[in-house]
This record gives C-alpha cells, sequence and structure tokens, in this order.
C-alpha cells in the first residue's frame, strides 16, 4: 500500500563520531572505517541503528564533516570513500534536470535534493522501506525531505506505477542497491517498461549501476541494464562510471 509521508525532521539531537567527548564511545568506534551517529536520550547516547523483520540498518560517516551514509544489512548503500552527498551530485553531473522528477529510491534523500539543485520543479521520490526513511528523519543531512517541492512516497515502486498516469515525468532518475536476491526486481525489464511509459517523450531516465554490482556473480550488470532499456524502448544516449543516461523516443 502506497502513504505519501509527512516527513518530520528530528535530527536535533543526532551528534556524529566526532562531535562526542565520551572517551569509551570515542575508543569503541575509532577504528570504524564507517562511525555511528548517534541521538541524545536523557543524559545517554545512543546509536542511529535498527533492526526489523531480519534486517539491520545503521548511520554512519567516514569523515568529519561528511554526510552520513546508510548501511543496510552491512551493505553501503551510498559509499564510505568520499562525503555521499557530493558523491550524488557527481553521479548526477551531466544530466539536464526540469519539470517533474521521479525519484527511485529516496534512501536519505541526497539524489532527491540533487534533483531540485539541477532544476527540478518538482520531485517524487519512491522508498520501500520504512526503517530507511526513520533514520533519514534524524539524518541532518536529510532534511530537505520536509521541503514542500518534494512529495515522499512510502511503498513499492511496481504500485505507484500502476497509479501514475502515461507520460506524467520529464526525468527518472533511478537510483537503486546493487542487485541482490532482494533488491533484483529493481533491475528488471517490467520496471523499465513501466518507466518508459511514465516518462514524457524525450524525457530521460538516469540509471545508477552500483560499481560494487558491477559484475554480480559473474554477470556484467551494466551490460544487462543497457540491454533491457533497449528492449523497454530506451535509447542510451550516454553512460559514465557511475551508470548509464537512456532517453525515451
Amino acid at each position: 500500500m502506497l502513504k505519501v509521508v509527512n516527513f518530520k525532521p528530528r535530527a536535533g539531537n543526532t551528534y556524529t563520531f566526532w562531535d562526542i567527548n565520551d572517551e569509551s564511545i570515542r575508543l569503541r568506534y575509532m577504528d570504524d572505517q564507517c562511525k555511528p551517529l548517534f541521538i541524545k536520550s536523557g543524559e545517554s547516547l545512543i546509536r542511529l541503528y535498527i533492526e526489523s523483520g531480519g534486517h539491520s540498518y545503521k548511520l554512519c560517516s567516514s569523515d568529519k564533516g561528511w554526510a552520513p551514509t546508510i548501511v543496510i544489512d552491512g551493505i553501503v548503500m551510498h559509499t564510505v570513500l568520499m562525503d555521499p552527498l557530493k558523491y550524488s551530485f557527481s553521479k548526477m553531473k551531466g544530466v539536464r534536470v526540469t519539470g517533474t522528477v521521479l525519484d527511485c529510491c529516496t534512501g536519505l534523500g541526497y539524489t532527491a535534493l540533487v534533483a531540485l539543485r539541477k532544476g527540478a520543479r518538482r520531485v517524487i521520490t519512491v522508498e520501500a522501506d520504512a526503517n530507511v526513511i526513520e533514520l533519514a528523519s534524524y539524518n541532518p543531512w536529510s532534511m530537505h525531505l520536509a521541503d514542500p517541492r518534494i512529495e515522499l512516497i512510502l511503498g513499492d515502486v511496481y504500485e505507484l506505477s500502476t497509479w501514475v498516469r502515461d507520460q506524467a515525468f520529464n526525468v527518472i532518475i533511478h537510483d537503486p542497491p546493487r542487485p541482490t536476491k532482494r533488491y533484483a526486481d529493481l533491475y528488471s525489464s517490467e520496471l523499465y517498461r513501466a518507466y518508459n511509459r511514465m516518462l514524457k517523450r524525450g524525457g530521460l531516465l538516469f540509471h545508477y549501476v552500483p560499481r560494487t554490482g558491477s559484475r554480480y556473480r559473474g554477470l556484467d550488470v551494466k551490460r544487462g541494464v543497457i540491454n533491457r532499456l533497449r528492449d523497454s524502448g530506451f535509447v542510451l544516449i550516454g553512460q559514465n562510471e557511475y551508470g548509464v543516461l537512456a532517453k525515451k523516443i
């Protein structure tokens, strides 16, 4: 079931590792490449970590001043090698963004922010996992998700596609996790055909292909994405180290 989320930022009591003077916490996490974020509850600091439905979720940051990333079941959703927010801008370099944009998947909302900064008038962003939205609400770098130009939807992008009229979007940004079994349906021809239907003629689809998943179980993931996009009515007009850019003809 789809649900429009009234995003309520709760980052007022959020602390990064570098904000904390507690020596026991600093010693415990100082060797972690990606260091956790915390919230303050009374006099205690609680790590921003969720276990739900057999899955684990945490916010962490790799350097002082960097936006956090989210790690799900041990898999990094952005990067720990550079500021994830800057990484999101790098992914979209050279992609012209106008009008109404569909963003899948929301995550911490960095791609939605990039879309606004690059000229989107409105962003519809869809996230399937309520736990991700919960963590985003505590992230000081996700506060723009409360911007009235952004509509955050909790639910499945397939279900969303059944409700959206033809040619509703100028641009679609598809930003999936790497194609593990849990997320394989985000790389399907069925979804790409739905995207083609929802895009205006001449509209653009930017499909992020995680570098950690560029060769998953011996398969060339990017090549598979390109072939399925072509079979779904798209023309490939560019690619970079982050993904591929396709156009609806």
